[in-house]
């Protein structure tokens, strides 16, 4: 058998937490941080921050994520890595191989921590 071979990771493009109180936490991110909103949903929002983005995510926004926190009441929801979209299939395969895929474009870290990819 082959061994799979990674595909270079080119960015950490968002760090995704989940609010216990995502209202407070939105304001929080924007008036008193002052961070711009690139993106927002009715319970998601997404700020610049440089070329990365802080992602804040309403528990009903990524079940998968929350699920994750276990008891938490907040948290890391997931990262998200950029990679070249050509490297999409050879990236799920070195991961499906080391059996780190969880569902969908989701993955998981040794430790069951939640992230997938943004194609370039």
């Amino acid at each position: 058998m082959t061994k799979k071979t990674m595909p270079k990771i080119r960015s950490l493009d968002a760090v995704i937490l989940i609010a216990d109180d995502f209202a407070k936490q939105r304001q929080f991110y924007k008036e008193t941080m002052g961070l711009e909103v690139i993106e927002e949903y009715r319970d998601a929002v997404f700020f610049a921050i440089g070329k990365q983005k802080l992602a804040i995510f309403a528990k009903s926004h990524h079940p998968e994520g929350t699920e994750r926190l276990g008891k938490a009441k907040h948290g890391i929801s997931h990262l998200e890595f950029g990679i070249d979209k050509t490297d999409e299939k050879a990236a799920a395969d070195t991961l499906k191989a080391a059996k780190a895929h969880v569902s969908g474009r989701d993955f998981e870290d040794a430790d069951g921590n939640l992230f997938h990819f943004n194609f370039k």
